[in-house]
């Protein structure tokens, strides 16, 4: 579809409280992938004239929010900067504002059809920065607000990755939506944007030492299981980062290679899985991420067709928050995610049964623990960067804990999400699905030619394991 716009205000957002002047040094957990991630939230809204006063009113309320918001939440206000003694990345709280821009359209929302599903056009409703000599001149946090011609409204949002992770995110917008629907402000957490409980418990007197390179860190179970993979160097600092950030809002998951793919399950094809896992597994529990998640690997590793013998890796972070010691507590909005990581055979993981592949997850998952978390931080502060070989490393990610229908900004509660452009295209995204309730969507990229290989194995893998034929998709190519 082509959505054409018409723009109507570029500002800059600042907090409405000037906040003291600070930098704040980010772990490598920050550090590992510092590109804006964009999501646009859909609102069916009652406004019937999308230039009437009230619009414009919506537009001001969640504004004047955002400037509230961003008193506590003042880093989103900052600008990366380079420590010149480490070559490390920083943030410097230096107020110098959100970006936002707010838009109309003579298109309806209806014509978008399934909006959760990904589509090139939606790229237009999130600020798209331009290419800098210098990354400090870039903001973190970019928002746009679209005004449709049958009174729905999108919020295109953007955040830098090395600013907060996907709860960090989270819990900005729901601090913003809370504000600007008028609730109590008293009822909301008080971030904690500071680095140091982290970077302290791995650099404690009592922790290991440090190793020369993040190849010797063996004992870490993520990193070990790559070594079984194509890996390729990338720099020895993080200004090897500089020119990806000048360009990181220009990612085209479109082009010629990769095909981004949304997976519908409904609910009871999940439960069913899960009470069959549990009941041949003799397993204590099995959750819904279990689930999709050793289906998706299964079926990534059968569409790729890669031979029987080739060693591939699962990996999807863990939130350590709570299982680092001491706690990090909630309201920690730096990256506190761990990636897990289980490693097999092409031939093991296609023979096997789904509850063993699950078994395994969950095993993976128990490793996180506090030891775990610091010594795998650690490795991260090594000068090494690298990339993996996306063929044989599956990655997934965990969106199903965050309740994105819940933002309600004034005008409703959201009526569906969609993902853009991601650093890492291939990865798999698990969301729930709130164009059908109940429902889970998987959002993945692959490679072209196999598209319809990914979705047969996906919807196979179901139906032979539930009896059904409930799996259904999206996509766009």
């Amino acid at each position: 579809m082509d959505l054409k716009l018409t723009l109507k205000e570029t500002i800059a957002v600042r907090p409405y409280e000037q906040s003291n002047r600070q930098t704040i040094e980010l772990s490598g957990l920050d550090r590992i992938s510092p590109a804006i991630l964009y999501t646009v939230f859909f609102y069916r809204s009652q406004l019937k004239n999308e230039l009437s006063s009230e619009a414009d009113g919506h537009v001001e309320r969640a504004k004047r929010a955002l400037e509230k918001v961003l008193v506590s939440w003042f880093p989103a206000a900052g600008r990366f900067k380079f420590n010149e003694a480490t070559g490390k990345l920083e943030i410097d709280c230096n107020d110098k504002g959100v970006t936002m821009i707010t838009t109309v359209t003579d298109s309806k929302l209806d014509e978008l059809g399934c909006l959760h599903e990904y589509k090139t056009c939606y790229e237009k409703l999130v600020p798209k920065l331009p290419e800098v000599n210098d990354i400090s001149e870039n903001p973190l946090v970019v928002v746009q607000i679209t005004r449709f011609a049958c009174g729905g409204i999108s919020i295109g949002f953007g955040g830098s990755h090395a600013l907060f992770d996907g709860l960090g995110a989270f819990n900005f917008l729901s601090s913003w939506a809370h504000t600007s629907n008028g609730k109590d402000e008293s009822a909301l957490i008080v971030p904690n944007h500071s680095r140091e409980a982290l970077l302290h418990s791995i650099y404690s007197p009592n922790s290991s030492p440090a190793t020369a390179s993040i190849y010797e860190q063996g004992h870490i179970a993520a990193i070990q299981d790559l070594y079984r993979i194509p890996m390729q160097a990338m720099a020895s600092d993080d200004r090897c980062w500089e020119t990806a950030l000048s360009k990181f809002s220009r990612t085209d998951p479109q082009g010629d290679q990769l095909v981004v793919i949304t997976l519908r399950v409904n609910k009871e094809v999940v439960e069913t899985l899960k009470g069959l896992a549990i009941e041949k597994g003799k397993l204590p529990k099995c959750s819904t991420f279990d689930v999709l998640c050793a289906n998706v690997w299964k079926a990534r590793v059968m569409a790729l067709k890669l031979n029987p013998n080739t060693n591939i890796c699962l990996q999807f972070p863990v939130d350590s928050r709570s299982r680092l010691r001491p706690p990090l507590g909630e309201n920690f909005t730096g990256n506190a995610f761990v990636l897990a990581s289980v490693s097999c055979s092409v031939k093991t993981l296609l023979e096997e049964s789904l509850h063993h592949t699950i078994q395994k997850i969950q095993a993976a998952k128990d490793v996180i623990a506090d030891e775990y978390i610091k010594l795998y931080a650690k490795a991260l502060e090594s000068s090494d960067k690298f990339f993996p070989s996306m063929r044989e490393l599956t990655v997934v990610t965990d969106w199903l804990r965050f309740p994105l229908h819940a933002l309600d900004f004034g005008w409703g509660r959201v009526s569906s999400a969609a993902l853009l452009a991601t650093p890492v295209p291939e990865t798999a995204f698990l969301m729930i699905n709130l164009e059908e309730p109940g429902g889970f969507l998987v959002r993945v990229g692959t490679p072209r030619q196999y598209v319809d290989d990914l979705i047969s194995s996906f919807h196979n893998l179901n139906n032979i394991s539930t009896g059904s034929s409930s799996t259904s998709y999206d996509n766009n190519y």
